[in-house]
């Protein structure tokens, strides 16, 4: 690539309902980063709701892949059919799978269906990421023990590393709303923690350092699969590897569940009333400001 052509990304997000949370998603990201964004690989985690998109879709035209997984895991824990991600069928319905192992792109931007975009993040991601693997917020510290101590937070994740022991009076202190499943995904280290994470509703990826040492090219968990949490894994194992990811808040950038009253977009979807409602606070946004029908 020449000096006078700007590097250009590829995106990457998974979607599981919401199609007015997600044309606006895309939307906003485009308004803000658009000159940045080559190809958009569109997964959808649940076949025969291709049709929910079709609006989008001719918004998106010639710059989206549409891909359908064969498998639907949802939220079940990947630990227990881990040994089946060594076949591509089961690899590539994981979340942001397919992706990863499509682009051609030295970065890969990762977002949520449910992320309001108001300013350019993309570039933002794309300067700081430094040498890191990743960027993005770090950690899911409101379930986390040493951000309850106040002993870690998300730009000092690399700081706090407790020896066993400390770790041990920690979580007995400070219990977490977690703490129960922890035992079952670290047993060998104290660190990183196990509510450590790159979040994956916006997010960066240096995938030119990600994917040789990613399944199925390296040894690291695929990042999109499920164990206490989509992603906890491969953070863990990166940084065994010795990489580590930077933490860029989304203050001024992002709101991520914008639509949720309680923050959270999981919790929509077992909630038809709050559903409906966040579905036409987006489809309001989306033909106000986006001419969308």
């Amino acid at each position: 690539m020449s000096p006078s052509q700007p590097v250009k990304i590829d995106v990457a997000i998974n979607v599981f309902r919401k199609p007015y949370q997600t044309a606006l998603t895309l939307l906003s990201l485009l308004k803000h980063s658009g000159d940045l964004v080559d190809k958009i690989y569109f997964t959808i985690d649940a076949p025969g709701t291709e049709h929910l998109y079709d609006a989008l879709f001719k918004r998106l035209a010639g710059r989206y892949i549409l891909f359908v997984p064969r498998f639907h895991y949802w939220v079940r824990p990947s630990k227990y059919w881990h040994f089946l991600f060594r076949y591509r069928v089961f690899r590539q319905s994981l979340r942001y799978q397919y992706a990863w192992e499509s682009t051609d792109k030295k970065f890969l931007f990762i977002t949520h269906n449910d992320v309001l975009y108001s300013a350019d993040v993309a570039t933002l991601f794309m300067r700081s990421i430094g040498d890191n693997i990743g960027i993005g917020e770090v950690g899911m510290c409101w379930n986390c023990p040493a951000s309850s101590a106040n002993l870690c937070s998300s730009d000092r994740y690399l700081e706090y590393r407790p020896t066993p022991k400390e770790y041990r009076d920690l979580i007995r202190e400070h219990p977490g709303s977690r703490q129960k499943f922890y035992s079952r995904y670290r047993r060998d280290s104290t660190w990183p923690l196990p509510e450590c994470r790159l979040n994956e509703w916006a997010c960066m990826i240096n995938m030119e350092k990600a994917r040789r040492v990613t399944s199925p090219y390296g040894a690291c968990t695929p990042f999109g699969a499920m164990y206490l949490d989509i992603a906890t894994e491969w953070f863990y194992d990166v940084h065994r590897l010795g990489y580590t990811v930077a933490h860029a808040g989304r203050s001024g950038y992002y709101a991520h569940a914008w639509a949720s009253s309680d923050g959270s977009g999981h919790s929509l979807m077992f909630d038809k009333e709050r559903y409906d409602a966040a579905e036409a606070s987006a489809k309001r946004i989306l033909e106000d400001e986006y001419e969308y029908a």
